[in-house]
């Protein structure tokens, strides 16, 4: 059974999960994290959703309000032994429902060129890119998007 959990960025599980995600990423990117690092600090969210399968915490993601019309997608992450099941266009649906019920009808969101299989969801569900936003102006490993919710 798939369920949805909305919380903040201080709930356990999302945080076990950001822990796994941060692994990953450090694989992926080495050094470059220091950087990237900086610019993923999710203990002050208030907006971050967990999504179970089966009672097994799966994947996660949130947002944070960036400019009057717009939230930041971050920290979308399914766990390897979960992925191939739609997971991750589950937890953006979730999220961008949320955002649209605060009132924003806008979303960008930040991934790296490293992460194909990210670049490949965004443009899947609709997310067009974009220029790259501060603090992402210049980064060559970063690929910004924009979604009109």
């Amino acid at each position: 059974m798939l369920e949805l959990t909305r919380c903040t960025g201080l709930d356990p599980v999302f945080r076990a999960l950001i822990d796994a995600l941060d692994e990953e990423l450090n694989e992926r990117y080495g050094a470059q994290m220091e950087f990237f690092g900086q610019h993923n600090q999710s203990n002050d969210v208030k907006n971050a959703v967990v999504i179970s399968l089966d009672g097994e915490p799966a994947g996660c993601g949130c947002f944070k309000p960036f400019s009057q019309d717009s939230v930041e997608m971050k920290r979308i992450f399914v766990q390897k032994a979960f992925r191939g099941q739609r997971l991750a266009r589950a937890v953006l649906a979730e999220l961008e429902a949320w955002a649209r019920e605060l009132g924003y009808p806008y979303a960008v969101l930040e991934t790296g060129i490293l992460q194909p299989e990210a670049i490949r969801l965004y443009e899947a569900t609709g997310y067009e890119r974009i220029p790259n936003y501060p603090p992402y102006v210049g980064v060559l490993e970063s690929v910004c998007f924009r979604k009109k919710l």
